[in-house]
Formats: C-alpha cells, sequence, structure tokens
C-alpha cells in the first residue's frame, strides 16, 4: 500500500473507532425487523428450514431472501448457542467490522475516480451520517447490504479499464457477480443492481455480455420467486395456524407485493392501492428526494431546524434560517446529482444507473418515513456524486475567482463534517438509553440502544413481567413479537389491524391468543389503534394482569369464555 493511502486508511480506521468505542458493549439490537432475522437464522442453525418460529405453526418465510439470517445461523452455529445475548454480543463486533470495512470500501471505491483527499471525504461523509450509525447498530440488512453493493463496484471491470487490471478481468467480472447475488440474497432491493448491472450492458450494445449477467441475474431471482410460489401454494399457507396469519397488513408473513398492495399497510382499512394512486404514490414519494437524497449525506433537515429553533434568535431570524438550511440540503442534492451526470459522462454509467433504479425502487414503496432508512445504503454512491462535483468545482476558474471557489467548497464540506459531527455525538451522548441483559452466569450487564425511549422500556417491562409469568405454552399478542419471543421463547402473534373490535376479537380467538399488550409505541402504532378498541368493548373477557402505568404498556390476560361468533 502506498504512504498517501496508508495515512488515509489509518484516518478511516480512527475514525470508525471512534464511532463505535462508545457503544462496544451489549448485544447488538435486536427489535423491529432485526428480531425476524434472527429467529430465521435460529431456524437455519436448527435445522428447521427458513421459518418463522415465534408463530404458531412456525410457518414459513416468504419475506426476507435468506443472506441475513444466514449470517445470525453462521454466528450461532459457531457459538454452539441460541442465547440471543450471547450471539447478539458477537454480532455487534461483526457489526462493527463491517462498518469499518464499509469506509475503506468507499475510500478505495473512490480513489477509483478521484484523488485519496477526496476519497477519503466521501468515507468520512458515508460513516458519519447519522442512518450509517443508527442502522449499523441494529441487526438489520443495510449496512452489509450497503458494503456488499460498494464491494460490488469496487471490484467490476470498468467501462474503459486500465492496461494493468486487464489480466484480472476475469476473476473481476466472477467475483461482480457473485457479490451481486449476495447483495439481492441480502436484500430484495438488490434487484436494482441486476437491473443497473444488465441494463448498462444493452445500452452499451454488448448484447452477449447483456445475457450472461442476465443469467446470473436470474438464477437468485427465480430461485426465490420459486421458494415463494411453493409457500403460497402449499396446504399450511391455504390453511394457516390461525385466521389472520396470512393477511397481507401482517407484513412479515406475508411478501412484499401482498403488503405494498395498501394505500398503508399500517392502516390497512384504507383500501388497496389502484394504478392512479400508485402514480400518485410515486409522484409523491420523488417530491421528498431533492431533501432526501441531501439528507442521506448531509444530515437530516430536521436536525438543522432542531437546531435553529433552540437557537434563542427572532422569529423571523429563524424563518429566514430555515429557508436558507432548505436551499443547503437542496443545492447538496444537486451536487449530488451533477457529480453522479458527470461519472455518465465520462462513461461511468453503472453507479449512476444503480443510484436511479434504487430511488424508483424507493418511490414505490407507501412508507415515506422510511426513506432515511432506504438511502443509508446509497449514501457511499451519493456521497461519491458530491465529491465528484465539489473536486471539479475546486478546479474551476483562475487567480482570485478560483480561489474563491475553492473557499466556498471548503467552507460546505466544513459545514456538513462538522454537523455531522454534532450528531453523531447526540446520537451516541443522548438518543441511547441505558439498558441491561443477564450474562450466561445470570450477572447483570448494562449497555445502551438508540432510541430506547420512555415507552420502549415501560414495553419491556411488561414483556419481562410477563415472560416470567405466563406459561410456556401461552400464545402473547403484541406488536412486538419477535422481539418479545427471542428473550422467552414464548410465541407471539401481532394482534390484528381491524378497527371493529368485534372482528378483532374473533380474530384473537381463532389464534387463541391467552395474553394481549396494550403499549404506546410509536413505530407501528397498533397497540392503540386496534388494541384498545377491543379490551373497551369486551372488559368480560380481558383481565388486566399487570400494568407500567404512566401512559406504559398493559398485560391483559383471557377469560376463558365462549368465543365471539360471526355477524
Amino acid at each position: 500500500m502506498r504512504r498517501t493511502h496508508l495515512m488515509w486508511v489509518v484516518a478511516i480506521v480512527a475514525l470508525s473507532a471512534a464511532l463505535w468505542y462508545p457503544r462496544r458493549y451489549g448485544p447488538l439490537d435486536l427489535r423491529y425487523d432485526a428480531g425476524v432475522y434472527y429467529i430465521l437464522g435460529t431456524s437455519l442453525a436448527e435445522g428447521r428450514g427458513y421459518r418463522i418460529l415465534s408463530e404458531p405453526g412456525a410457518i414459513e418465510a416468504i419475506q426476507y431472501p435468506p443472506g441475513l439470517p444466514a449470517l445470525a445461523a453462521v454466528h450461532q452455529w459457531v457459538l454452539g448457542t441460541h442465547d440471543a445475548d450471547t450471539v447478539a454480543h458477537a454480532l455487534r463486533i461483526t457489526f462493527a467490522g463491517l462498518f469499518l470495512l464499509l469506509g475503506l470500501g468507499v475510500y478505495f471505491l473512490t480513489c477509483r475516480y478521484l484523488a485519496p483527499p477526496w476519497a477519503f471525504a466521501a468515507a468520512a461523509l458515508t460513516l458519519m451520517q447519522g442512518h450509517t450509525v443508527f442502522l449499523s447498530d441494529l441487526f438489520f440488512a443495510d449496512l452489509p447490504y450497503a458494503l456488499a453493493t460498494v464491494l460490488f463496484f469496487l471490484i467490476v471491470p470498468r467501462a474503459l479499464p486500465s492496461r494493468e487490471a486487464r489480466p484480472y478481468a476475469p476473476l473481476r467480472r466472477i467475483g461482480a457477480a457473485a457479490l451481486a447475488v449476495v447483495s439481492y440474497l441480502i436484500r430484495t432491493a438488490g434487484v436494482a443492481l441486476f437491473v443497473a448491472w444488465v441494463g448498462e450492458s444493452i445500452l452499451r450494445l454488448r448484447l452477449g455480455q447483456a445475457a450472461r449477467r442476465a443469467v446470473v441475474a436470474l438464477i437468485p431471482l427465480i430461485a426465490w420467486q420459486a421458494y415463494t410460489s411453493h409457500v403460497k401454494h402449499s396446504a399450511e399457507y391455504q390453511h394457516p395456524a390461525y385466521t389472520y396469519q396470512r393477511a397481507g397488513y401482517q407484513f412479515y408473513n406475508v411478501s412484499y407485493l401482498d403488503n405494498l398492495v395498501y394505500l398503508d399497510p399500517f392502516a390497512p382499512e384504507r383500501g388497496y392501492v389502484d394504478a392512479a394512486e400508485l402514480i400518485r404514490r410515486v409522484g409523491a414519494n420523488l417530491e421528498q428526494m431533492p431533501l432526501g437524497v441531501g439528507e442521506a449525506v448531509s444530515v437530516e433537515h430536521l436536525w438543522w431546524t432542531e437546531q435553529i429553533k433552540h437557537s434563542g434568535l427572532s422569529t423571523t431570524a429563524q424563518r429566514a434560517l430555515t429557508v436558507a438550511v432548505t436551499f443547503a440540503v437542496v443545492l447538496i442534492t444537486l451536487l449530488v446529482l451533477g457529480g453522479l451526470v458527470v461519472l455518465a459522462w465520462r462513461g461511468e454509467w453503472l453507479i449512476p444507473l444503480y443510484v436511479a433504479g434504487s430511488i424508483m425502487l424507493i418511490c414505490i414503496t407507501p412508507w415515506p418515513g422510511q426513506f432515511s432508512r432506504y438511502l443509508m445504503p446509497l449514501a457511499p454512491f451519493l456521497a461519491l456524486g458530491l465529491v465528484t462535483s465539489l473536486a471539479g468545482l475546486w478546479k474551476i476558474g483562475a487567480g482570485k475567482s478560483r480561489l474563491a471557489m475553492q473557499l466556498a467548497v471548503g467552507a460546505l464540506l466544513l459545514v456538513i463534517v462538522t454537523q455531522q459531527a454534532r450528531e453523531a455525538g447526540e446520537f451516541l451522548n443522548k438518543r441511547r438509553r441505558h439498558v441491561t441483559y443477564h450474562l450466561p452466569n445470570g450477572e447483570l450487564q448494562g449497555y445502551r440502544l438508540f432510541f430506547y425511549d420512555r415507552f420502549w422500556q415501560r414495553q419491556d417491562q411488561a414483556l419481562d413481567w410477563l415472560g416470567q409469568t405466563a406459561p410456556k405454552s401461552s400464545i402473547v399478542a403484541t406488536s412486538t413479537p419477535h422481539w418479545f419471543y427471542v428473550h422467552t421463547g414464548i410465541r407471539a402473534v401481532m394482534p390484528p389491524f381491524e378497527l371493529d373490535p368485534v372482528k378483532a376479537q374473533r380474530l384473537l380467538d381463532s389464534v387463541p391468543v391467552d395474553y394481549l399488550v396494550v403499549d404506546h409505541l410509536e413505530f407501528v402504532n397498533v397497540g392503540q389503534r386496534y388494541t384498545i378498541p377491543v379490551v373497551t368493548k369486551y372488559p368480560d373477557r380481558w383481565r388486566m394482569v399487570y400494568t407500567t402505568g404512566d401512559s406504559g404498556s398493559t398485560v391483559y390476560q383471557r377469560v376463558k369464555t365462549e368465543p365471539v361468533s360471526g355477524r
């Protein structure tokens, strides 16, 4: 490694260590989707197939490809245990390594196009972005997927390869094909990588190459679709363990397509999307991208506005600054797009095609609140676009005009990095709350989780009580079923998303649910909308057995009575 690269590599290692040292303790976060990934990994490790073990009947999973669960399975095999706290601690170490590799990958990828200082800037912008930090603390697919795609673009032969790279082109093509498949197996969004990879060959009129790439892409695509089709046509799927187990709004139990057909999957009562609504959805989502793309390589617009709100300035000054911040974020987006256009103009079409395809894929989804998460794996390539524009602007002009441009470019980079550092500091110091878990020897160990607010604390108190009280044969309805199962081994389901309490009660009877947890979590908000009407309508069927009080979580036990009949 050349001395110049060595200096910047050491700087990236130091930056990664600084961002990970405060969160080196404890298990990796297994809340939200992470619990599903972990349970599927346990199923693979136990040789039980690809099944959601927390569900009655341990149903076969069809939403997520098996790449990330396989990583959990490998850790369980190596450690010889399924204990979530033990395995998730090892996963935390693994994710710290992936985080470092992402930074190094972005650096060396950008070095293919720009000088090392700009490559370091792209790596720093990627690693210090708030959602990169946050999502690297969760057992989510986003960080491994981002790394796999960066490695793909790092080794895929360029459109105009250098003379030194030509002898290794066959090996690079094989490696790129393997990484494209791995990317898809980690996240379904990897289909955008396949489309860009094949599309580039078609645009260059290399039809033989396009055919070979299409064959590579179709193998995992057809295999996964064949598997999901087999599951959907199976007797188990057609006759589920309980009535609403495979309802479209049960997003962990069905395919993405089954869930995407709703106007709002978290409020299925609003109905289904049609062609006109789909066009409106895509249009509305595209309107968010001028801010979303800029935020993905800087900080969230909300972060800027919160700082302004607490600045103590006058209302007029705050409004003026808010407008200026909005303009700045949009300007960053324009610089990102300008850099991607420059790459395309130079004949480097693959990365711009991948970014465009990924953004269009994001715009089809009905979850605008998740866009910052979905854009995180694109941050390395958006950062490449940004520094490509800034590097070009750095060379514009001569004399004083050039110096003025360089000062402007330096000032913009300084502001972005400074705000990212402040946001990362707040994430690490103020947005992580204390949690405790038991070591295998029974000793309590403390650590911290991001966004572990009062409602999450109360939910865990209720679930801990339930785990110690409920018989192992019980079935619990909660908005956090996988998190509960991972730590207790007690089967758990999502409550039915039904506003009609009569229908909801009848569906709960079909499980049958023994305990119902009413929570006040904000990320899904099903605890209040769909469960409170049930316990209010049927106080004789649900007996409150535990409550944390202060708007926390409440546990209701089912009173053994005759099921509610149909209307």
